[in-house]
């Protein structure tokens, strides 16, 4: 029979035997090494396959030849190079909290004593180092009745995003430099009008243990959180060691900045129809600004659309029907997710047409026709429109106040609708609060009483971390420490290195028996008995193989059972090199035994 060579192996080829599983006994493979097979990651070894078997030996051929493929590999240590470190922090603002009681160090309070009575609650005011005094009792302090209601300021610096739309927030300085504000990260101020420890506050006597002030449910109420859109200049006189003062730098920031102090207040403010403002996690994009109303949504400008052709804008399209230019009018068929609707625009009487409930809005701006005859209209288009009006809720539970005044927006506010009651209070999704205390107890041996102390605070912390990374390799400084180098262990050490066969490993018994078994020049692989595979018949003796059918049959029997694998470490007819038979009295014999040498292999790799 005449077979293709089988062509040269990568590692991992796809290719799958067709070998046929058969439920019989697998065939012994004698022990053998594996560099008969694969030296120095190169293949050490030929597969010869009978010119006259069946194509199930091919195929036997073939499995193997993959078998061996995934041995065809060298290892090399892995170095490691350039390496880096990737390091984040948590840079969410977190809040100062609120005071509640500290007896910590004190060493008087004794286990079942009226806490209330105890001089350790906060007086509402700091310390010159801003720490907060903890000096009266309950009735006498900041939490009075359990309740506080002086007023809690919190600062949240470049929390809100003022992106300017028309190119005009700049502001030059008496240098004559331009300072830029176009896109900056403005600060926002939230003040916590009153604040009630529940439980406490509704019947007081049931609270007097230290362990009653455990924990308690909160009730906030009167928070607003303000923005105010304006840009301050600030000034700092530059210094020379030798000269001293040689002149005056300038910057602009909604804060002070560090050695900076107040040039001048509000060199750039107002939100215009353009800009884009990120409030509270809502990404506000201004089409119009009213009296006590902001319109907002996706603006895609002007554009041009030829008759008989399409746009898409977002979720929707506005496709050209008609067009009048005489009459500067047009046909249009806008379509959205609700559906599609036909509109007549012109530009003099119906410019405007607001469909689908604020999704789109079109302005006609004009009609045309072009040098080779093509009629166009020039459109505005704005989509997603959507409205924040003064005294409106803009987020749930929260309340819009807008401070608008010759058509720009200059601050905004919002406020809680109703009070806020909970374990934990979220603040406008961004902030949570939460009371805490920290009881300790412990027995005094001086005098056999139990002591404790309480440290409380009502909490403001940030709802979720937000993450900034920084890579750093070595040299590189991270909070006054200096990278001297970075250690890296490779896991695992070695790597496979996949080698380049462009010979083929598999030839047929005809050209080995022409080229002569004294030319052999590499270990075999025999695929098939001597019946079908003339190399085997001519080794049939030193293999200890019968060299007839009737004799294998006889001796091995028939099917996947009459499988063998032989081994011959060092053949003399073949210039000393080893031998593998892989063989049966049939196909399906010569089949199981290239199943079991090809499990062998994968042992082996």
């Amino acid at each position: 029979m005449k077979v293709k060579k089988i062509a040269a192996l990568a590692v991992g080829a796809a290719m799958v035997g067709a070998t046929i599983g058969l439920a019989s006994a697998q065939p012994t493979v004698p022990e053998i090494p594996k560099d008969f097979f694969v030296k120095d990651g190169q293949p050490n070894v030929k597969i010869v396959v009978g010119s006259q078997g069946a194509a199930l030996d091919v195929s036997s051929a073939a499995d193997i030849a993959v078998a061996l493929g995934t041995m065809l590999y060298t290892t090399e240590d892995v170095k490691v190079k350039d390496a880096s470190v990737v390091v984040k922090k948590d840079t969410a603002y977190d809040p100062d909290d609120i005071p509640v009681f500290d007896n910590t160090y004190t060493g008087e309070y004794r286990d079942g004593d009226n806490l209330q009575d105890q001089a350790y609650w906060w007086n509402g005011s700091f310390d010159a180092d801003g720490n907060p005094i903890f000096s009266e009792t309950l009735d006498n302090s900041a939490w009075e009745d359990g309740i506080f209601d002086q007023g809690w300021d919190v600062l949240v610096p470049s929390a809100i995003e003022w992106k300017d739309g028309n190119n005009n927030n700049y502001w030059q300085d008496p240098n004559g430099e331009w300072h830029s504000a176009t896109d900056v990260m403005l600060h926002y101020t939230v003040n916590i009008g009153k604040v009630t420890l529940k439980q406490l506050n509704d019947d007081p006597t049931e609270y007097t243990d230290i362990d009653d002030f455990s924990d308690f449910t909160l009730i906030v109420d009167n928070v607003v959180a303000n923005v105010t859109f304006a840009i301050n200049a600030y000034e700092k006189t530059l210094w020379d060691p030798v000269l001293g003062a040689t002149g005056t730098t300038y910057t602009v920031s909604d804060l002070t900045p560090s050695y900076y102090s107040l040039y001048e207040s509000n060199v750039i403010s107002g939100v215009e129809e353009g800009d884009t403002i990120d409030l509270f996690g809502k990404t506000v994009k201004v089409l119009d600004i009213g009296s006590d109303y902001i319109e907002y949504g996706n603006d895609w400008g002007e554009t041009y659309i030829d008759a008989g052709t399409t746009k898409t804008f977002g979720d929707y399209t506005i496709k050209v029907l008609d067009i009048d230019v005489n009459q500067a009018k047009a046909l249009l068929e806008v379509s959205g997710p609700a559906g599609s609707e036909t509109i007549t625009l012109n530009t003099d009487d119906n410019p405007t047409e607001t469909l689908f409930n604020g999704g789109i809005r079109v302005t006609l701006k004009d009609t045309f026709i072009g040098i080779g005859g093509t009629t166009s209209v020039k459109v505005e288009v704005q989509t997603d429109i959507s409205y924040i009006e003064d005294g409106d809720e803009f987020i749930p539970g929260w309340i819009a106040h807008l401070g608008i005044s010759g058509g720009k927006l200059n601050w905004f506010a919002l406020t809680n609708k109703e009070e806020l009651e909970g374990k934990e209070v979220k603040l406008f999704d961004t902030y949570v609060m939460d009371y805490q205390a920290s009881i300790m107890k412990k027995k005094n041996p001086s005098d056999d009483k139990t002591y404790a102390a309480m440290e409380a605070w009502v909490v403001i912390d940030p709802l979720k971390p937000e993450y900034a990374t920084e890579t750093l390799s070595a040299g590189d400084e991270l909070e006054g420490w200096t990278i001297d180098e970075i250690t890296a262990t490779a896991d695992p050490a070695q790597a496979a290195v996949v080698s380049k066969i462009t010979t083929p490993i598999t030839v047929l018994d005809t050209e080995v028996m022409e080229q002569g078994l004294d030319n052999v020049d590499s270990n075999l692989i025999l695929i098939g008995g001597p019946v079908v595979n003339s190399v085997t018949a001519a080794l049939a003796e030193k293999l200890e193989v019968p060299s007839d059918y009737d004799g294998w049959k006889e001796e091995y029997g028939t099917g996947a059972d009459s499988g063998v694998v032989k081994y011959v470490a060092e053949c003399g007819d073949i210039n000393g090199y080893g031998v593998v038979l892989v063989a049966g009295t049939d196909r399906e014999g010569t089949a199981a035994a290239a199943k079991a040498l090809m499990e062998y292999l994968a042992g082996l790799s």
